[in-house]
């Protein structure tokens, strides 16, 4: 699972400060439900809390706190909107937006609280987050504080191969909040810059990560070599469950896996579940661009079919 306190601290490392906003309150239609989050810098934001006026207004608040030298430790304010009037948004609803600032002063703090299921985040007045343990998500009254979890939920998703199409598709599917472990079999074949809350898995056998994914786990079959490919998809359809399986290639790459991997002794119940070309045929052209946008919105699909299937 991606942790934003992660995320905060490499945008601190080179900003020096980001402003985490977070739903703390929906009544009615709204983009995004209670818990949503994000992170904005000066240039930057990561995750969103739905888009639209809602969020452009927010993330200009944000910026306005960044900028605000006067402010102290652990800066917050509260953002009360009412989305038909105040925004001209068609949801309707009203939500209150929790923004926290953190800097190079509150950095070694969250450092600390890296290692917590749960954080509290006082609504009003100052002083730091805290550990809130087994505490449930959501408003606690009694403290006046929301209680919001340090990591994202995300179903775990493996990704071998980090050449064009890697490169490509790590950013898609980190924004459809997969828990992404990206994986190559050396450090030299991974971009400079790898995505925030990306699991980067340098492993000279491939095949020894994939033997020990969990069994609700994507995975996406993009390497190098295509023997490579054969070895991690063999090793998936033979293990112990997982819950989509995706190989780039051709029909033609296809049937010859699928008569190799038969021969290798995979079943076919097995087989039948390799998706293989992975991606939306509509979505045609070999451009990386265009085949890792076909690729993430098969993934999408799965995402949906998997939450409504449980």
């Amino acid at each position: 699972m991606a942790s934003w306190i992660e995320a905060a601290r490499e945008r601190i490392a080179g900003d020096g400060s980001v402003v985490r906003a977070s739903l703390v309150g929906v009544k009615g239609s709204a983009p995004r439900e209670v818990g949503a989050m994000m992170l904005i810098t000066r240039d930057d934001i990561w995750q969103t809390i739905g888009g639209g006026t809602l969020e452009f207004t927010v993330m200009t608040r944000a910026r306005e706190m960044l900028a605000d030298g006067t402010a102290g430790p652990w800066a917050r304010t509260v953002m009360r909107a009412a989305l038909g009037p105040d925004m001209g948004q068609c949801c309707g609803g009203q939500v209150r937006v929790l923004l926290e600032r953190f800097g190079r002063e509150e950095d070694a703090v969250l450092a600390d609280l890296a290692s917590c299921l749960n954080l509290a985040h006082p609504l009003d007045g100052t002083g730091p987050v805290a550990d809130a343990g087994n505490a449930s998500p959501g408003l606690d009254r009694e403290t006046g504080s929301f209680i919001a979890s340090v990591t994202l939920p995300g179903r775990p998703a493996f990704l071998y191969g980090a050449g064009h199409i890697g490169r490509a598709l790590a950013s898609h599917l980190t924004a459809l909040q997969l828990d992404l472990h990206w994986v190559d079999v050396e450090a030299a074949r991974f971009p400079a810059d790898i995505p925030a809350g990306v699991r980067q898995v340098i492993a000279s056998d491939p095949t020894v990560i994939a033997a020990h994914a969990p069994e609700d786990a994507i995975h996406l079959v993009i390497t190098h070599n295509h023997t490579l490919d054969e070895a991690i998809c063999h090793r998936v359809l033979s293990g112990g469950g997982f819950a989509r399986i995706g190989l780039i290639g051709s029909a033609t790459k296809a049937a010859r896996f699928r008569s190799r991997l038969s021969k290798a002794g995979i079943g076919e119940a097995a087989l039948d579940r390799l998706v293989c070309p992975v991606g939306l045929p509509d979505i045609t052209g070999k451009h990386p661009a265009r085949v890792a946008l076909s690729i993430a919105a098969g993934v999408a699909i799965w995402q949906q079919e998997l939450d409504e299937t449980g």
